[in-house]
């Protein structure tokens, strides 16, 4: 009976070394996978930081192609050759020549408006002065004539 039990003892302890064998086994190929798997996570991470790093080139490029764009157009716009400047500055002298033009005409008619104001005002006065000095003729007669 001693026997009996030790059997299944041994044969576990057998099978545990076999096991132990067999998961060195699989540690061993686990390693072999997963350096391979290390190897194309490092590669991809290369990969991924060297396209980060060309899309931050790309990006600083860009960065330095618009900051020069925009330093050329300052240097145009200082010394007036800039094209849209030119543009709005025509726009604007077209402006003030028709705004010049319409103060000129508005400052016709007002002095026009005043001229034939003045005229009226002094036809008016005139007209006042011969009605009174024919009242002032009448009265003098009737004052004459009655006394």
């Amino acid at each position: 009976m001693a026997s009996t039990l030790l059997s299944p003892m041994v044969d576990y302890y057998n099978d545990e070394e076999e096991l132990d064998s067999v998961d060195e086994d699989d540690d061993r190929s686990f390693r072999g996978i997963d350096s391979e798997e290390d190897t194309e996570d490092a590669s991809e991470t290369d990969l991924a930081k060297h396209n980060e790093d060309d899309y931050v080139e790309i990006k600083e490029q860009m960065y330095k192609d618009k900051l020069a764009s925009l330093k050329r157009q300052l240097t145009q716009l200082q010394e007036g050759t800039l094209q849209e400047y030119q543009k709005r500055m025509k726009k604007l002298d077209q402006q003030y020549k028709e705004r010049l033009r319409n103060a000129d005409l508005f400052l016709q008619l007002e002095t026009e408006q005043v001229e034939r104001n003045h005229i009226k005002e002094k036809k008016a006065a005139v007209k006042e002065f011969d009605d009174k000095k024919v009242e002032l003729k009448e009265n003098l007669i009737s004052e004459v004539v009655l006394n």
